[in-house]
């Protein structure tokens, strides 16, 4: 969202540093699986809009979709007002924990800045799931990535920061929005990590 995008910037360049091999985990419980670029950086906080999200009054499924996303954002109980995300849920709490361990073990920092960053970049996927009627395919994906201030705040543009952001996202998704979470798999499989 929006607001998520003031945080953004001071976020990715401090953890573009400290998280220089970040990689993903399919689903919870999963051995890890590297993805197409697994060296990367990490991302920044955030739930942008994207290409993919419907425009107001487009019709009447937009209405479902724009409630559904709104309950999302209730039940992850997370700040919509720029300020730091930390994990509240179970399925945050476990994110965050994998993903620091992580980091921990490739010799990386964790802190503050990851942690909103991990966070936001899974609730950001997650929102596209919802906005695009959980129907994410490669085009989608594509767009997503692409259009991300999450994503470009932290590369700038650097495939493999790009990349580091895209393992993280799609890692996340696997907590916080499980089942769409084999889609953006697939996506990312299919992609090869072409944008």
């Amino acid at each position: 969202m929006k607001s998520h995008r003031l945080l953004a910037t001071a976020a990715a360049t401090m953890l573009a540093l400290s998280l220089a091999s970040c990689a993903s985990f399919p689903t919870e419980g999963a051995e890890r699986v590297d993805g197409p670029g697994s060296d990367a950086a990490t991302p920044t906080a955030e739930a942008p809009e994207t290409e993919a999200t419907p425009e107001a009054g487009a019709d009447d499924g937009l209405g479902d979709a724009l409630g559904e996303r709104d309950q999302f954002f209730v039940d992850q109980q997370q700040p919509l007002d720029g300020s730091a995300l930390v994990a509240k849920t179970p399925e945050q709490t476990e994110l965050v924990a994998q993903q620091r361990a992580y980091v921990e073990s490739q010799g990386g920092t964790w802190n503050a800045e990851a942690e909103t960053i991990t966070l936001a970049l899974a609730l950001d996927a997650c929102e596209t799931s919802i906005l695009n009627g959980h129907a994410v395919d490669l085009d989608v994906f594509r767009t997503h990535v692409t259009s991300s201030p999450l994503v470009s705040a932290v590369s700038g543009g650097d495939p493999g920061a790009i990349e580091g952001a895209v393992s993280i996202m799609v890692f996340g998704t696997g907590f916080i929005c499980p089942d769409d979470a084999p889609q953006w798999e697939a996506a990312w499989s299919e992609s090869g990590g072409v944008y």
